[in-house]
């Protein structure tokens, strides 16, 4: 009697399919926790046969870091990417608004409220010869980006934007925030709108390619500073400005630390002519004293009078 034997191929597939989801479901977990979505990442997920609209609502969706050079779209190409998605990889590289880094880190642009009108109380005071001077200005003492007095800026502007729309400036420290003197009105001199020139620090661009470009400043002093947007602020909805704010800490290049150095001691190896002391014996012929530095080298400061 023989027992009749089931077709195995459907619990195969089955096992099969189990193991593929499995595989990308492990793999989602470890390659998109904390992760943007790079060019490996989308070759791993069109072999794994997810279909383009869902590899594309994953670009829309999450962080997408991108290379899309000429050699980069070649090799998409070969690893069976298809167009639509090379398409959607490309819309999704091009930039809608600055981005700033400082130091590598990222800077977020920040809103500038209006802050107390200055100078109000004296220009009344001194029949309008004072003048007042509106401020607008950014909570807290100091920003969360910090960095030294010569920082490396890199600006990568979108299509449409220019380099001269952003200007570095100093603002003025409180204990409970950052100030930017905007406008002055009044007084003998008459009104001023803008920023003050002397809280606006010299910079020189240099191109890295593209609409990218680097700021390169002068030593930076420490304190509070903005790359400042021109043409940002808007009365009507009460925005006095915009900017990528950062903040310059005390700050010593290592260059300038002196080194530590072991003060040299010094020795007598002979009181008297003829009459050594025990450490003598190491000591050239004819040496007084001498000196040891911090490396253990001697030298022979006094000699022994010959008669």
């Amino acid at each position: 009697m023989r027992l009749a034997m089931k077709p195995m191929l459907p619990l195969v597939v089955v096992f099969a399919a189990l193991t593929l989801s499995l595989a990308f479901s492990q793999n989602q977990s470890t390659a998109g926790q904390g992760s943007s979505i790079t060019n490996a990442r989308i070759i791993e997920m069109s072999k794994l046969g997810l279909d383009d609209d869902i590899i594309i609502a994953k670009i829309k969706s999450e962080s997408c870091e991108f290379q899309m050079g000429d050699t980069d779209l070649v090799d998409l190409k070969k690893a069976g990417v298809s167009p639509k998605v090379i398409a959607a990889m490309l819309d999704s590289s091009v930039l809608t608004s600055p981005r700033v880094t400082i130091n590598k880190d990222e800077v977020p642009i920040h809103t500038m409220g209006q802050s107390k009108v200055g100078g109000r109380l004296g220009h009344d005071l001194t029949l309008k010869m004072k003048s007042v001077k509106e401020k607008a200005y950014l909570d807290g003492p100091h920003s969360t980006i910090v960095a030294s007095s010569s920082p490396v800026i890199e600006i990568d502007l979108p299509k449409g934007d220019t380099i001269d729309n952003y200007v570095l400036v100093q603002m003025d420290g409180k204990s409970d925030r950052r100030e930017l003197e905007v406008e002055s009105r009044g007084g003998i001199v008459g009104g001023k709108n803008g920023i003050r020139a002397e809280a606006i620090q010299k910079t020189h661009v240099t191109p890295l390619g593209g609409n990218k470009f680097q700021l390169g400043t002068e030593t930076l002093k420490k304190g509070e500073y903005i790359i400042y947007v021109v043409g940002s602020p808007d009365s009507v909805k009460g925005i006095y400005g915009k900017g990528y704010d950062f903040t310059v800490a005390a700050f010593t290049p290592l260059s300038t630390q002196a080194p530590a150095v072991a003060p040299a001691t010094q020795r007598v190896v002979a009181t008297t002519a003829g009459t050594p002391t025990p450490s003598a014996a190491a000591a050239p012929v004819g040496c007084r004293s001498i000196s040891v530095d911090s490396k253990g080298n001697e030298t022979c400061l006094s000699y022994v009078e010959q008669h």
